[in-house]
């Protein structure tokens, strides 16, 4: 394990911490309105992917971490534990919104907890798939490729493709597009309608996102 490990670990649950509170405590606040929704998990990204660049990555996501182990970007067991805090953080973040807003734990958005809607569970697999896909493409092209602006726009263009993503798939799934997002609220909640949605569509958008950016664009040496 390499040195300094348990502070990437924090620096990524607060990071995901800050996704699920802003992201979901956006539409919890604003009675569902998709346009504040979008504008509260693009800020959470962005601003948080900044600050946390050089400290861990900035990764926030297990789709984004897994993809960057794909690729052999970040080794398999600082990506562990990378994860495994970001589930942490997710679950505080879940527990805190379940404080903030005590009505919301059973009723109506159940914490706004990611639920597919008006399509089928498959569906919303491929949605988030795709939306995931979207979201790790940005991150390879702006932070991971040397080429990228991450260095004078910060995380702010992976912002905005969540943000995007929101917007045209969060009536459909609750635009997740992380394991993580789902996981604090589901737990708060205790609602977990077609889990399997929001692992196995963000995990398999992540890697395709990864290995599409890393084996078709980057210039190979």
């Amino acid at each position: 394990m390499e040195e300094g490990w348990w502070r990437k670990g924090i620096g990524e649950m607060i990071g995901a911490f800050t996704l699920v509170v802003g992201g979901a405590g956006s539409v919890l606040a604003s009675d569902g309105n998709q346009l504040y929704a979008a504008f509260g998990h693009a800020f959470s990204i962005a601003v948080m992917g900044t600050a946390l660049g050089a400290l861990s990555g900035g990764q926030i996501s297990p789709a984004v971490t897994l993809g960057l182990v794909v690729t052999r970007h970040q080794r398999a067991d600082i990506g562990a534990v990378i994860i495994a805090f970001q589930l942490v953080g997710s679950l505080l973040g879940g527990f805190l919104l379940r404080w903030l807003y005590p009505s919301q734990v059973t009723a109506g958005f159940r914490l706004a907890t990611p639920a597919v809607n008006g399509i089928t569970p498959e569906a919303g697999m491929l949605l988030e798939l795709v939306m995931t896909f979207l979201v790790v493409f940005v991150v390879f092209a702006t932070a991971i490729d040397p080429r990228g602006a991450a260095k004078t726009l910060g995380a702010i263009p992976i912002g905005l493709i969540v943000g995007i993503d929101w917007l045209f798939g969060g009536g459909f799934t609750g635009a997740a597009m992380s394991p993580g997002r789902w996981l604090g609220p589901a737990v708060a909640s205790g609602f977990y309608d077609n889990w399997w949605v929001y692992w196995a569509g963000p995990l398999l958008g992540g890697i395709l996102g990864a290995v599409v950016y890393e084996y078709v664009f980057r210039p190979r040496n």
